[in-house]
């Protein structure tokens, strides 16, 4: 199956960037608009970053996006402020010991028990709790990241929270509250297939809302 990375500049100086940006729930409408009703993709990941260099939306697809209504609100429409490539040779790409620069913004939570209420017949329930500290974080992301197929712990190799939000925004008629956090730093594959695998579908929870984008990049580059 064919997929394709694209990048998307915004202009932030529009009337309605700052509008969009504020909800999770409008970029994912944003995004879903960049295909027609006949070619859906299956699943889009998308990533806002924040940047020296600009604020950027990235989407990751099985099927090649339109991006026309997006940059004629939000960007630079008659600009070459946007981009579309095959993703293939990215993941071709990938194999066991290399090392690559990375970007991750997740959304990471744990699951814990809750207990029931006095004078219920029911047991603790699970729910899914977010991570608060950045301390949490970072450790929610090493322990996790072997599953991925990618170790952060090889000489030369590492992982730093460079971002954490809490995003509040309205979705059908009550607010939707996620937590997220941005990691960059060099990991190393270990597991090549199951990387690709990640690329492709995300990582973690909230992918709708912003999460679970993993990009690479060369060492000496900016992913």
């Amino acid at each position: 199956m064919s997929h394709f990375l694209t990048r998307i500049d915004l202009n932030p100086r529009r009337r309605g960037t700052a509008r969009l940006l504020a909800s999770p729930h409008r970029i994912h409408g944003a995004v879903n608009a960049c295909f027609t009703p006949s070619q859906r993709p299956s699943r889009p990941l998308w990533r806002i970053d924040r940047t020296p260099a600009g604020t950027r939306l990235y989407v990751v697809s099985d099927v090649e996006p339109d991006p026309t209504s997006v940059l004629e609100e939000y960007g630079w429409p008659l600009a070459d402020s946007w981009r579309t490539r095959d993703y293939a040779p990215v993941l071709e790409a990938v194999s066991e010991g290399d090392v690559f620069a990375f970007r991750l913004t997740a959304n990471p939570v744990h699951d814990a028990l809750i207990p029931p209420r006095p004078g219920s017949d029911r047991g603790p329930r699970k729910q899914r709790v977010a991570h608060v500290t950045a301390t949490q974080q970072l450790e929610w992301f090493r322990s996790r990241c072997d599953g991925w197929g990618v170790m952060v712990t090889a000489p030369g190799t590492g992982v730093e929270l460079v971002d954490r939000r809490v995003l509040e925004f309205p979705r059908q008629g009550r607010t939707v509250t996620v937590g997220t956090a941005t990691f960059e730093g060099v990991l190393q594959v270990s597991e090549a297939a199951e990387l690709r695998r990640r690329l492709v579908e995300g990582i973690g929870h909230a992918k709708a809302y912003g999460c679970g984008l993993l990009t690479l990049a060369p060492v000496s580059a900016v992913p």
